[in-house]
């Protein structure tokens, strides 16, 4: 089998490329390297690659900057997986695409199953529901996979963001109201491809074990470094921000779990796994001079 990854070079692209089987061909390809918006650069290098599957790990996610960016917004979200789709099926290929717990408002006090109306607040959210509906009226075979609260060693992330200020003694009010399930980029990765194995389609949620607030997530980050006595938590009414979010988007991962015969790792190991492979760079990259020289900090 032959799988095109697209948005290779992100944070979750980096995780699906590295968790890829050995009986796979992966195809990696970073934003540098293919623009999933250049609807014919797209359609020529699938036709060129000739992958089975394509997976689509691109996408704008900048969410409060989405609020004044709409357009490039649903360009990358919306426009670009609607391309992807109508070339898939024309070549007869399949897509696996990701979506957000942002395509519902939170305002159901239980999780949410796949088959839940959305109703997104946000920009952001609007652009990539509009994606899933452009994916499923394209014609191509398609899985659809929502998940929630990414993060992962190979850029930006809310655990990565406490991490550093933590170990920098700064102090940090976090949001304490809004409910989520934090999902390591990694346990993500292997679980698509094991949905990739067992031929999945339609949408699936995906998400690690449990649910958390923002703050739970930074404390446990702080306690990590010992600096929980700088951590304050706060409501989302005093923290406002472009976009709103939503109060408790907690997705139901029931299905997945009858799938693959039981729930990902809790998000708190997650978390420990995330936090030890930062320790172990950071002890790498402290390791001399030299390579420090050699590898300067660049921004993700």
């Amino acid at each position: 089998m032959r799988v095109l990854v697209l948005g290779a070079g992100g944070m979750l692209g980096r995780d699906l490329v590295a968790a890829g089987p050995p009986t796979v061909t992966v195809i990696p390809l970073t934003h540098a390297e293919l623009d999933i918006t250049d609807r014919m650069a797209l359609a020529s290098r699938v036709a060129a690659e000739r992958p089975n599957v394509i997976l689509n790990a691109a996408a704008y996610t900048a969410v409060d900057k989405a609020e004044e960016d709409r357009q490039t917004a649903f360009r990358a979200n919306a426009e670009a997986v609607g391309d992807l789709g109508r070339i898939a099926a024309r070549a007869g290929l399949t897509v696996i695409h990701f979506s957000t717990d942002y395509v519902f408002d939170g305002q159901s006090p239980d999780p949410y199953p796949e088959e839940y109306a959305p109703n997104p607040l946000n920009t952001y959210g609007a652009s990539k529901l509009a994606g899933e509906e452009a994916l499923r009226t394209s014609g191509s075979q398609y899985l659809l996979i929502r998940t929630q609260w990414l993060f992962g060693t190979a850029g930006r992330s809310f655990p990565r963001t406490m991490w550093e200020r933590a170990i920098a003694g700064t102090a940090s009010r976090v949001v304490c109201d809004q409910i989520g399930r934090p999902t390591f980029t990694l346990d993500l990765a292997h679980a698509t491809w094991r949905l990739i194995a067992l031929a999945q389609r339609g949408v699936i949620h995906v998400a690690n074990a449990g649910t958390a607030t923002w703050y739970d997530i930074a404390r446990r980050v702080y306690i990590s470094e010992n600096e929980e006595n700088l951590l304050e938590s706060c409501t989302t009414e005093a923290f406002p921000t472009a976009a709103r979010r939503p109060q408790q988007s907690v997705l139901d991962t029931t299905r997945l779990e009858q799938i693959l015969g039981g729930q990902l790792p809790p998000w708190e190991d997650g978390v420990d796994r995330f936090l030890a492979q930062l320790r172990a760079a950071r002890g790498s990259q402290a390791s001399g001079p030299t390579q420090m020289l050699r590898e300067p900090p660049t921004r993700p």
